[in-house]
């Protein structure tokens, strides 16, 4: 299989040393380079000789003139002072001359005739000119020897003359020579250039274009073993992999398809799976239905959902599909320890695949009755724990790929949330109907009960009386049977009305005044009530509780207090607090204490203010009587 392009081996083009593209040109620059700075140097050399020649020149010519003016001085019978002064002048030209002025720069050329003929001057000048000047009264030079030393002096000036004709020969020669250095060295660059940048990169911009219009199969020659070299491989590698890859591609869009469509599909299953699973809906058919879409996933001949039983070490059959009659009443893979299936659950793999024959011998004699080759388990797991197997029957070889494999764990999971999710609404229910049934008892206690153990008792004193034959108590005593059947009939409709309550929160202070309204009525008790505050309403369940602990305190008024007046003073600002004041009897705080809570009405009015998570106050009015304060603190107020 071809390696993608990221992960391709690096080019070979450099087995044998790479001659770099930048190591040519420096070599060939500093070449030109040395050529152009030694014909340069060559010139400078030439200038400065030149230079130098044509002060001695100069000079030379000084000497001839200095010569002349010597004699006249002396045929005009000038000072000796004047004659000195001009013959020292003449020394000094003669010795700079020989001697040489680097600073100027002024030099005899470096030639053996020049430096003779600048010594026979020295010599005419030494043995034939000063000896004159020496005497005591030099009236004027001879003739011939003045001639012959001017002649002397021209041919040092000829020679030096020539000397400079010939280096400017030569430096034209080289100035020559540098501008045809100049115009080959370019016309060598540009060719180099051509030759080892331009042509490579047009075959490069050819081939891309090439490429560019789909002929893939373009290839650049490979020359040399430079930079160039290097990326024509490179890019002859990189064609060969886009050729190949242009091949494989239809098959390579096939199986990305391919696989994109098994992943909308399993998306669209694992969506669908878990929907369903949310609905609400009794545990058999939810699970029947999950049974019946992992079915048509996977194509599977056979399901089947198991739900385990530790207790009594079975696994309880709670749905399947597709398995043979005498299969799904079978009891071999009822307990847990009886075959392969109850061991899956203490497996630490999610997916165990059975085979028709055991490692141990040992033929698995269900599933091979069935027609089934390949069986595999898949926990339903919650909190880490098993608490169930969904099984697929397959009758021909099966094998799950990695992603069909998470896909029916993560349905698993979901199924064992939603199996999970069941049991709590159950539970919940339960858990109301025992609460709605614990409320009940309590009323009836408070309200039924003692009523009628007071009428249990009446009777008896009624009987006992008619056997003593005591009239006038007799008749006492029916009157108190009389009235205490009336207070039964009344607590028990006040109970069908208190069950019968429903609240919205517009309707709170309405409710409340409808409650004294008929309290008013049902006991002769005058009621005064005060509701002020703008705080946010209560809830419909702090609602419902609040006028159920209002209708047990006016129900403890009416049926012991004995009171002439109510007051209910109701403050919804930050706190919501209610207070109900009453002018009876009152009642003693330690006996209260020391009474259990399931006895006594009082209790349940402090269960239903814990339930909203309030709290509620009995003490004894200034005044005498009873004062309940039921406070529900701001921490547990939200917006409805």
């Amino acid at each position: 299989m071809s390696l993608p392009f990221h992960e391709q081996p690096p080019v070979a083009a450099t087995a044998l040393p790479l001659k770099s593209l930048s190591s040519k040109l420096l070599a060939l620059t500093i070449l030109w380079l040395l050529l152009a700075m030694t014909s340069i140097g060559y010139t400078l050399i030439l200038s400065w000789q030149q230079e130098g020649g044509a002060a001695a020149i100069n000079d030379a010519g000084s000497l001839r003139m200095r010569s002349y003016r010597l004699a006249l001085l002396l045929n005009q019978q000038s000072p000796p002072v004047a004659i000195a002064a001009e013959q020292r002048r003449f020394e000094n030209t003669l010795a700079r001359l020989l001697h040489g002025d680097p600073a100027r720069p002024l030099f005899l050329p470096d030639k053996l005739e020049v430096h003779a003929q600048a010594r026979d001057i020295v010599q005419q000048w030494r043995q034939h000119i000063l000896p004159l000047l020496a005497t005591s009264s030099p009236s004027t030079l001879p003739t011939g020897q003045l001639e012959k030393l001017v002649n002397s002096i021209d041919q040092l000036v000829w020679l030096i003359e020539e000397d400079n004709a010939h280096n400017t020969r030569l430096l034209r020669l080289f100035q020559m020579a540098l501008m045809v250095m100049a115009v080959v060295g370019a016309m060598l660059m540009m060719y180099l250039l051509f030759l080892l940048v331009i042509r490579p990169l047009k075959a490069l911009g050819t081939g891309i274009a090439q490429i560019h219009d789909g002929e893939l199969s373009a290839r650049v020659a490979v020359v040399g073993n430079d930079e160039f070299a290097h990326l024509s491989a490179g890019f002859n590698q990189m064609a060969e992999r886009l050729q190949e890859l242009y091949g494989t591609l239809e098959e390579k869009v096939q199986q990305k398809t391919r696989s994109l469509d098994e992943k909308n599909r399993q998306l669209t299953a694992l969506f669908s799976v878990t929907a369903f699973l949310h609905e609400s809906q009794q545990l058999e058919p939810m699970c029947a239905g999950f049974i019946e879409r992992l079915v048509a996933l996977t194509q599977a001949d056979a399901a089947s959902i198991r739900l385990v039983d530790r207790q009594r070490g079975k696994l309880e059959p709670l749905a399947q599909q597709g398995l043979p009659e005498e299969m799904s009443k079978s009891y071999d893979c009822t307990h847990i320890d009886s075959c392969y299936c109850g061991a899956a659950l203490e497996q630490e793999l999610t997916v165990i695949r059975l085979f028709p024959q055991r490692s141990d011998g040992v033929t698995v004699q269900h599933c091979v009755r069935a027609g089934f080759a390949d069986v595999f388990l898949f926990h339903i797991r919650l909190n880490q724990q098993n608490i169930g197997l969904f099984t697929l029957y397959f009758r021909q070889p099966r094998t799950f790929a990695a992603a069909e494999q998470l896909l029916i764990e993560t349905l698993c999971k979901q199924l064992g949330v939603a199996i999970q999710n069941l049991r709590l609404a159950a539970r919940d229910r339960q858990f109301a109907v025992s609460e709605e049934r614990n409320l009940l008892a309590q009323g009836l206690h408070d309200s039924i009960a003692q009523s009628l153990s007071f009428l249990n008792l009446q009777v008896q004193m009624l009987e006992s009386e008619l056997q003593d034959s005591h009239n006038d108590t007799v008749q006492q005593t029916l009157t108190f049977i009389k009235t205490g059947v009336q207070e039964c009939y009344e607590d028990v409709r006040e109970l069908l009305l208190n069950f019968r309550t429903r609240l919205n929160k517009e309707d709170f202070p309405e409710t409340v005044h409808k409650l004294l309204q008929r309290f008013e009525q049902q006991a002769q008790v005058l009621t005064q009530c005060q509701i002020r505050g703008e705080g946010l309403p209560l809830s419909p369940e702090q609602e419902l509780q609040v006028i159920f602990i209002l209708q047990e305190a006016l129900s403890n008024v009416r049926k012991h207090a004995q009171a002439q007046r109510v007051e209910i003073d109701i403050e919804n600002r930050e706190d919501f607090v209610m207070r109900i004041r009453d002018d009876g009897c009152g009642f003693d705080l330690t006996r209260l204490a020391l009474l259990p809570s399931c006895h006594v009405g009082l209790a349940i009015m402090q269960e239903r203010a814990a339930r909203i998570q309030a709290r509620i106050e009995f003490a004894q009015a200034d005044k005498g009587g009873t004062s309940i304060t039921l406070t529900l603190p701001h921490t547990e107020r939200h917006v409805a």
